[in-house]
């Protein structure tokens, strides 16, 4: 009963001061926070370019925030919200990181190993994690190195960070339910310091100095791929350079190649041991696995070269309809959604992408966000004709209110950002409500066929195997001829599913 008294006065107390500081939370000075300063550029008009400062992602959020405050503090409603925000940390990283190395090396440290939870503000995080994390563990395997970034990718990472910050929060403070926990990182934007406080009604000064034990369990809730090495970089590799990291970070709004390798070398100067664990099925099934992963893989570089394709082509068609050229720097969500009744012979193509205008830039500049929609597109080579629409977003980092305004990408669970205003999308009538927001990813994405280690991603060898012995048992149950172990016959229906989600 004393507890439950406790934390009773303790919530009274914070909805006095969630209260008092209502009214500030519209004000633009109320967003100066921990969040890295953005500016750049933003077009209303689709012929002209009208250049002016733009609010950060801290400050795009705080009006939602506060409507939270006011509203509600169920769950369901406070957990899709964290999901949106953790989401525009990812772009706000990406936007931030070199082209050249996003689209090789640092694509596996981000979507593998970089996740937003940790000492500093979310968006710091993930950079470091993911620079850390691809400088202690290179890739061994044969790369596919694209501009491409997943809308699935994202949103497994979205879905596993929250997880892991749920679980410290949890187990930092053992008194607090899981609702509870949501609700202080929704009061802290998903940042581990405030949300310490806030659940202890304490008021955040610093950042929490994180130690290994409570920590490991964010990893471990997060199925984060090296849970013990991450622990170890947060908890005794970084605070001794936290100083010089920040230095580096904050005096750069974008990161160029060189001051990548300067944090590669800063954070991980030597590759970490990284044991080989045992294959988990014998030669002949681990043979036949490996032959769907390959299939798997080229069906990626097919889907990844289709949604390069849209971009060039609504980047060429809106340099020709405004007169502003811009560079392509990475494509970060992708819809294919069907129009009216006929499966596959009428398709939208829906991405995201980021561009730098072309000529001299600062390194205060951020690329510009695009939206852009395809009919019936071809796998290969484009036209403009097939780019339908092509414009800049509202803003060069999108707010939430870009997020499921198109009943068509919302129906399907996909993240994109579109333009607002609009009133028509992919076929079908646009409409935000009666979607669901908060559903996880497949077990399996583009991700774990596009970064496959034969050596180490043992976890994907075995689900495979199970799969593939659990088909065959059933089939030996309903005296069923056994399968085939020619390549097209075992791979046929899971890459004919997979195709028709992505290809």
């Amino acid at each position: 009963m004393a507890g439950r008294r406790n934390r009773s006065r303790r919530r009274r107390r914070l909805r006095a001061k969630l209260d008092s500081e209502a009214s500030k939370s519209s004000s633009p000075q109320s967003s100066k926070s921990s969040s890295p300063q953005s500016s750049g550029s933003s077009s209303h008009d689709r012929a002209a370019e009208c250049k002016k400062p733009l609010p950060n992602r801290q400050q795009q959020v705080t009006e939602e925030k506060s409507d939270l405050r006011r509203t509600t503090r169920d769950a369901r409603a406070v957990r899709p919200f964290l999901l949106r925000l953790i989401r525009g940390y990812y772009i706000d990283a990406i936007s931030r990181l070199p082209a050249a190395e996003l689209r090789t090396t640092l694509a596996r440290g981000l979507l593998v190993g970089g996740h937003c939870y940790g000492p500093l503000h979310p968006v710091h995080n993930i950079i470091l994690n993911s620079v850390w994390y691809a400088a202690a563990f290179p890739f061994r395997a044969d790369p596919i190195d694209v501009d491409v970034v997943t809308t699935e990718g994202i949103s497994r990472l979205a879905h596993r960070s929250l997880d892991g910050l749920v679980a410290y929060l949890c187990h930092k403070c053992p008194d607090l339910s899981h609702d509870d926990a949501l609700w202080h990182l929704a009061l802290s934007l998903a940042a581990l310091h405030g949300a310490s406080a806030s659940a202890r009604g304490a008021v955040p000064f610093g950042r929490t100095e994180l130690e290994a034990v409570p920590f490991q369990v964010a990893p471990q809730a997060a199925r984060h791929p090296k849970p013990s090495a991450l622990t170890r970089f947060v908890t005794s590799v970084l605070p001794p350079l936290e100083r010089d990291v920040l230095s580096l970070l904050a005096g750069r709004r974008r990161l160029s190649s060189h001051d990548i390798l300067r944090l590669s070398a800063m954070l991980q100067p030597l590759p970490l041991p990284d044991a080989l664990a045992q294959q988990p099925c014998p030669r002949e099934l681990s043979i036949r696995i490996g032959r769907i992963i390959a299939e798997r893989r080229r069906c990626c570089r097919i889907a990844y070269q289709m949604f390069i394709d849209i971009a060039d082509a609504a980047l060429h068609k809106f340099a020709r309809q405004t007169g502003a050229r811009y560079r392509l720097h990475i494509i970060y969500s992708q819809s294919i959604v069907e129009a009216g009744d006929w499966c596959g012979l009428d398709q939208y193509v829906h991405i995201n992408f980021m561009a730098w205008p072309k000529g001299k830039q600062t390194q205060s500049q951020i690329p510009v966000c695009f939206f852009a929609e395809a009919h019936n597109p071809a796998t290969r080579n484009c036209s403009e004709e097939d780019i339908t629409s092509c414009c800049m977003l509202g803003c060069a980092q999108p707010s939430s209110s870009h997020v499921d305004n198109c009943y068509a990408c919302a129906r399907i669970n996909r993240k994109i950002d579109h333009p607002n205003g609009e009133e028509h999308f992919g076929g079908h009538s646009h409409k935000t409500d009666e979607t669901e927001d908060d559903r996880d990813c497949p077990t399996t994405i583009d991700v774990d066929y596009r970064f496959f280690d034969p050596d180490r991603d043992i976890d994907l060898v075995k689900w495979y195997a199970d799969k593939i012995n659990r088909d065959e048992a059933i089939d030996s149950k309903l005296g069923l001829k056994k399968r085939s172990t020619n390549d097209e016959d075992v791979a046929k229906e899971d890459i004919e599913v997979y195709c028709r989600r992505y290809v």
